[in-house]
């Protein structure tokens, strides 16, 4: 697939994964319907760029009720759609015991049921024009566990059977599905993830050995561009790629593991 001339929307686009994805998209010749909150970072980001093939479009996605018509305003506004890839998302890391309920309300509401929403209002769009590709970002955390996830963990795993499942639906519509499953990724994720109580953590834990987001994105790409069902973006190194395999043929070693490290 070339991406010259193809329409895109990227979620969670102001920063991180969102925004250097964007920017690969942009250079490989498509035009980019950013989404996410900060109408400002994402003006601030992309200044550079040719208005009319990046597009601004700011919107809060837990906002599950309005999805609907915004996607219709954007078709409307931009014609057809090529390629969603759902990027926005929100962390959580405490131990279940002390956490507040409220937290996985917030958190499956925009990691899983955004997701579901946004993937629902454009999907007629993609059959009615012939096909078209839905992306999300999921996390390794979707297909493996760790310590203080239990959170996290539920969302991803969800869109994870949401995803499969759909795509064994839809590829007779030429619709395709691809799962984006980063490891450690270098970005200020963690600043959002929420605590126990639905606070902010205000700082990254995540070391800085992690894959820049500009790796990451080329990754991304290549996947999408290739029409992988799934891959995982990390460095070789990173323990996310050990746990995977681990988990899958040795998962007695794998809890025994995972029991231990707190990741």
């Amino acid at each position: 697939m070339s991406f010259k001339n193809k329409t895109v929307i990227i979620t969670g686009a102001s920063s991180g994964i969102g925004e250097e994805t964007a920017k690969a998209f942009l250079s490989s010749g498509a035009k980019v319907i950013l989404v996410s909150r900060s109408k400002e970072k994402m003006e601030a980001s992309f200044k550079s760029y040719d208005k009319s093939q990046c597009v601004i479009y700011p919107f809060d996605l837990s906002q599950l009720d309005k999805i609907d018509s915004f996607v219709r305003t954007i078709i409307k506004n931009e014609g057809p759609i090529d390629v969603l890839f759902n990027n926005a998302g929100i962390g959580s890391e405490s131990l279940f015991e002390d956490i507040d309920l409220r937290v996985f309300h917030e958190v499956m509401q925009v990691d899983y049921f955004s997701v579901v929403y946004i993937t629902k209002s454009i999907l007629r769009h993609m059959i009615d024009n012939g096909g078209g590709q839905i992306a999300t970002n999921t996390s390794v955390a979707g297909l493996i566990t760790s310590k203080k996830r239990t959170v996290y963990s539920s969302a991803k795993f969800a869109l994870h059977g949401f995803l499969d499942s759909l795509r064994l639906e839809v590829e007779k519509h030429n619709v395709h599905i691809t799962i984006i499953a980063p490891g450690k990724v270098i970005t200020n994720f963690g600043k959002n993830k929420l605590d126990s109580k639905g606070n902010p953590f205000g700082k990254n834990s995540l070391m800085p050995f992690g894959l820049s987001s500009k790796k990451a994105a080329k990754i991304i790409l290549k996947a999408i561009k290739s029409k992988k069902r799934q891959v995982i973006v990390s460095k070789w190194s990173d323990i996310a790629w050990f746990g995977v395999f681990v988990r899958k043929f040795f998962p007695s070693l794998y809890f025994f593991l995972a029991k231990r490290i707190d990741a």
